[in-house]
């Protein structure tokens, strides 16, 4: 006879299946704003997510099911521009923003030779950002805080965070180490 579940387990599952209910709507009301082109590779990345939780999106949904990250309630365009920035080929990582608690992709940097200050900037010298660099988003997508308070997704572990006693944050696995 196997063991019993470990307490929380059942609201936890229960959690977690209303974060990927969330997540489908999401998507679903992102829909009517892509381009054909848009829709079709998106298209293939949710076949990939349904057929080997692989893809684009595994990274994005995997972090929501452990507790790295928390699913706010979306409108339809910051959906469509976190789909799209997760198919990107230059997604590098992914912040969490420390306002919403929101993981979204860090856009690949170039390499250090090609980066160039912004005009009227010195390098860390006043507040950031101080270099032209590629960006998928300027600011957190949903609550609109600056991408630089944001944190790693592995970062995020046991409480502390408001983010984590909102909705649409699956909590923390006991028997997981984040």
């Amino acid at each position: 006879m196997p063991p019993p579940p470990p307490p929380g387990l059942a609201e936890r599952e229960r959690r977690w299946l209303e974060v990927f209910r969330r997540w489908t709507t999401l998507a679903r009301s992102a829909e009517p704003l892509l381009s054909d082109a848009e829709g079709d590779r998106v298209a293939q990345a949710l076949g990939e997510l349904r057929d080997d939780f692989r893809g684009p999106y595994a990274r994005w949904l995997g972090d929501l099911e452990e507790g790295r990250c928390r699913l706010p309630q979306l409108k339809p365009e910051a959906m469509k521009g976190l789909l799209l920035a997760w198919l990107s080929d230059e997604v590098d990582f992914a912040f969490v923003c420390t306002g919403c608690g929101l993981e979204y992709p860090h856009h690949r940097a170039p390499p250090l030779s090609a980066w160039k200050c912004l005009p009227g900037k010195r390098p860390l010298v006043g507040p950031p950002p101080w270099y032209d660099l590629p960006t998928f988003f300027r600011a957190c997508p949903h609550c609109g805080a600056s991408d630089y308070d944001v944190e790693w997704s592995h970062q995020v572990a046991g409480g502390g965070r408001g983010w984590q006693e909102l909705d649409g944050y699956v909590g923390v696995d006991a028997g997981r180490r984040v």
